[in-house]
């Protein structure tokens, strides 16, 4: 091989390896990798939640009008003959080489827009040095022969760094200046337009700063007298820390504006209250809420919030307690009696209600089951129990429903649970079972009686929502096909007459649209819930304490419930929750259910069609075929020592 072919194949390995060095950055580049430089997160009213610089520093979308006088400024400055050369300017280039000999140092490379563009956005850490200015101005060329200047310039005004870690023209008119870049004055164009040069400056102070910025005045032939010494700083927004949390992991490429389904103003409104009742009851030894409000509709969040405060280090700093797994307590019940109507139970039937003794799937040991309120309540109708909340129906119930199917029904309406029945043996109907709160309320959604069983996740992103929409179509059934039994266990949880064991007729639950409702609360009040559900709107909250130590004098009236009151009748009164009927299945029908035995006494009811009623409670009459489970000698003699005559 001669010397001449040997230097022509070095040269063209050469070429290639520097092709391949200048083009790799691009080549590999992924929109993903280009952290976003900003978190900036709007409601579903597009009012403002987060607006916040990250680590990487701050970036937001807008428009910018290339025509305004302050881009024409930019380009006056910058290159001037931005829309005449193709790859380098050869004017500015000489320029540059005039300046850096006259000077003995580099200070300027006569670099165009298009090669200041390369190196914000594929070059940022590389330092100056003639190869790198090369491998830029090969990758501009091939930028300036394939790409509209329009987009060029566009594209470079979106990545070109305004100090105080602002990048985007716009936007740091409006945070400095608080202006359009229409409406900018010739000192305040001046001003940006340096800071190009200068991104690295303390302040406006500086000796370089002020004389770039008069050689620039200059040479824009601005006439003004100077009266801007300082700039506005960067304020960070971030009205909703959790939320903004969450739609960061759900959503990592936030270079797109996340316009999300939150609620701002229910949200801080929530907030609001939930604080004020936190500071009337701090000498009861209540520390914490959580609050999670959804549409079940399309399963987007309106209020998201995980403890009472995101940056409160005595609590639990940054814990997202909607994502944590808990006991969830008696809400867990209205599965457990769903899955009864289903087996043949009717609302106003008899189930047994007495402290008994039952299998713990343990060697030796029993389980003992005990109300709340130590009473035994012997024979309570169907929608009585569910509603009062009572322990002892309630596993006496699964006792005889059979522990497994309760487990699978509570499977098949898509609780997460760990582990099989027998780990949590009759505790699973009252409170044992570790279940996420997002996964409880999310499953609430299945008990809506016009809507089908499935898994579910909540939505942050917001869209435009009819009646015609496809979730929404998915997840709706007919009004003919209404789930009978959800419809009857909706019903019951509305009624506030199914209130009047443990809790009063007339009572905080009670807002001016009766909502399904159930409540929560563990034995020794380290917690207190409320759940309730409806068309429009499914409202979760839980009260409790991060070191599980118990509250003290609360009540109901004052704990949650009050609070889950206040949100409720916001949301009537904002028309978020609306007056809706759902129409009775075909299957069902309403009826007064007689109280005595000559029926003077009587109230309003619902039954699956074909069902009769032989007893009269107010007449002492209990007719055993109204009792729902098959009951034993035990619990006949128990029922008998509780003065109950079953006919």
């Amino acid at each position: 091989m001669n010397k001449k072919i040997k230097i022509i194949l070095i040269f063209i390995f050469l070429t290639i390896s520097f092709l391949a060095y200048s083009f790799f950055p691009i080549l590999t580049y992924k929109q993903t990798d280009n952290k976003p430089w900003n978190i900036y997160i709007l409601d579903r009213f597009w009012k403002v939640i987060t607006d916040k610089q990250t680590k990487w520093w701050y970036k937001k979308a807008d428009l910018i009008l290339i025509d305004s006088k302050l881009v024409k400024s930019i380009i006056q400055i910058e290159d001037k003959d931005f829309y005449n050369h193709y790859w380098v300017s050869i004017k500015s280039k000489l320029r540059a080489l005039y300046q850096n000999i006259k000077y003995q140092k580099i200070i300027s490379w006569g670099s165009t827009i298009t090669e200041q563009y390369i190196k914000n956005k594929y070059f940022p850490l590389e330092k100056r040095t003639i190869l790198q200015k090369l491998r830029e101005a090969l990758v501009a060329f091939i930028y300036d022969i394939s790409h509209p200047k329009k987009d060029i310039l566009l594209w470079y005004l979106h990545n070109v760094y305004m100090w105080n870690n602002l990048y985007w023209i716009d936007t740091a008119a409006k945070i400095y200046f608080n202006k359009d870049i229409n409406n900018l004055s010739d000192e305040e164009i001046t001003i940006l337009v340096s800071l190009i040069h200068n991104p690295w400056i303390k302040s406006l102070k500086e000796k370089h700063f002020q004389k770039y910025f008069s050689l620039v005045k200059t040479r824009l032939w601005f006439d003004f007298k100077r009266k801007i010494k300082k700039l506005n700083k960067l304020q960070n927004i971030d009205k909703l820390p959790f939320v903004t949390q969450r739609v960061i992991e759900n959503n990592r490429d936030l270079n797109q504006i996340p316009k999300t389904s939150i609620d701002l103003d229910f949200s801080l409104f929530v907030k609001e209250q939930l604080n004020k009742v936190l500071k009337d009851l701090k000498k009861n030894n209540v520390t914490n809420w959580a609050v999670l409000i959804i549409d079940p509709k399309t399963q987007e969040v309106l209020v998201y919030q995980g403890s009472k405060d995101f940056y409160a280090q005595d609590i639990d700093w940054q814990v997202d307690v909607i994502k944590a797994k808990r006991q969830p307590w008696s809400t867990l019940k209205p599965f457990l009696y769903l899955l009864a109507l289903k087996s043949g139970v009717d609302i106003d039937k008899f189930i047994l209600d007495i402290e008994s003794q039952y299998n713990s799937f343990k060697k030796n040991k029993v389980y003992i089951s005990e109300n709340y309120s130590l009473k035994e309540y012997g024979l309570v109708r169907f929608k009585k129990a569910i509603w009062n909340s009572l322990n002892n129906a309630s596993v006496r119930l699964a006792k005889e429903l059979w522990l497994k199917k309760v487990w699978d029904f509570f499977k098949l309406y898509w609780l997460k649970l760990d582990y099989p029945p027998e780990y949590y043996w009759y505790s699973m109907v009252l409170w044992n079972p570790d279940i996420s709160l997002e996964n409880l309320v999310l499953s609430y959604i299945n008990l809506l009686p016009d809507y089908t069983v499935q898994a579910r996740k909540l939505q942050f992103s917001h869209w435009s929502f009819d009646y015609n929409n496809l979730v929404y179509k998915r997840n709706k059934l007919k009004d003919d096909k209404i789930d009978p039994e959800k419809f009857l266990l909706y019903q019951i949880l509305k009624n506030p007459d199914n209130r009047d064991i443990s809790f009063w007729v007339n009572s905080i639950l009670n807002t001016s649209i009766y909502q399904a409702v159930k409540t929560g609360t563990s034995s020794d009040f380290r917690d207190n819930w409320i759940v309730s559900y409806n068309p429009d709107l499914i409202v979760w909250i839980w009260m409790w304490n991060n070191d599980n130590s118990s509250m003290k004098w609360v009540t109901w009236i004052t704990g949650a419930w009050y609070l889950w009151h206040q949100i409720i009748e916001y949301a009537i009164n904002h028309n978020i929750i609306q007056d809706k009927q759902y129409k009775i299945p075909n299957w069902i029908e309403k009826f007064y259910y007689c109280l005595d035995e000559n029926c003077n006494q009587k109230e309003s009811s619902y039954k699956k069609k074909q069902t009769k009623y032989h007893s009269a409670i107010k007449s002492g009459i209990f007719s055993q075929k109204d009792i729902y489970e098959n009951l034993d000698d035990y619990e006949k003699r128990k029922l008998k020592n509780l003065w109950y005559r079953i006919e």
